[in-house]
């Protein structure tokens, strides 16, 4: 019972913590397309994040 609580938990974090990474790289994407010219912009295709744990 214990451990299919932490699996549940350790799971839990492992989304929040891939929630954050998307949302921290979307503002900083959003930041730096407002604040640069349209001829400076450069659009990468982004890597998708891979979570810590398998």
């Amino acid at each position: 019972m214990v451990i299919q609580r932490l699996e549940m938990c350790i799971g839990i974090m492992e989304l929040v913590f891939e929630f954050i990474i998307v949302f921290i790289e979307a503002v900083g994407t959003v930041f730096s397309q407002n604040h640069s010219s349209p001829a400076e912009r450069n659009y990468v295709a982004a890597v998708p994040y891979i979570g810590l744990l398998p």
